[in-house]
This record gives structure tokens, sequence and C-alpha cells, in this order.
């Protein structure tokens, strides 16, 4: 690998990791803000505890995505690891839509941006294993 493709890698293992532990800890401090802009209900415990497993789960995500730019580490797997995540997140709203527990608009809006990030997610792990 060259020096400019590790340094790529490097950065955009940073930056994932930066990012996720950042909105992990925002969906655990603010919870609740999180949910009513998703149009939900506070006082729901599904929501809750999704919108907690969210924040926790981002935390890891962030740690996992530090730990890749160590010697042996596979940057582009752990981002196309962020995508799977999000991709999931994906489906999980749409159920919550489906189910009523958000409302359609809002809950688009929400699932339309975990989509997009996947999308975003995938496309930079191809990206990356270019460079390899």
């Amino acid at each position: 690998m060259t020096d400019q493709a590790a340094a790529r890698q490097w950065d955009s293992a940073v930056a994932f990791g930066l990012i996720r532990i950042g909105a992990g800890v925002a969906l655990l401090r603010k919870r609740d803000f999180a949910i009513r802009s998703c149009g939900g209900s506070p006082s729901d415990p599904l929501l809750k505890g999704l919108f907690t497993f969210w924040g926790l789960r981002d935390i890891g995500l962030g740690i996992t995505a530090f730990a890749a730019t160590r010697p042996g580490g596979n940057v582009p797997k752990q981002v196309a690891q962020h995508g799977v995540a999000d991709t999931v997140d994906t489906a999980i709203i749409v159920g919550l839509i489906a189910n009523q527990r958000l409302p359609r608009g809002r809950g688009s809006g929400a699932a339309a941006l975990a989509a997009g990030t996947a999308l975003g997610e995938f496309a930079t792990a191809w990206r990356l294993r270019r460079l390899l």
C-alpha cells in the first residue's frame, strides 16, 4: 500500500470514528430530543431502548473504526460494517413507520438519512479497497 493510500485509510477511519462517537454520545445525552425529532414519543419504552442501543452501538463502531488504523487492521471492512449497521437501521425505521410508532413523514426522513448514510459508507469502503 502506498503512503497516500495508507493516509487516506487512516483519515477515513479517524473521521468515521469521531463522527460515530459524537453521534453516539449525542443520542445518549439527548435521546428524548432525538425521539421527538423523528416524531416519536419519548415515553415509548421501545423507542427509548432503541435509541439507547443506537447510541451505544455508534460509540462501539467509533472505537472499532479507530482500532482499524492499527497494524493489521482493515479500514475498508470496518467502514462497510458501518454501512451494514445503517442499512439495518433503515429497515428498523421502516418497521417503526409500518407499526405506527413513527409518523410516515418524519420517519421517512429518518429512513432516508439512514439509507443515504449507508450508501455513502459502502461507496467509501469500495473506494478504499480500490486503493489497496
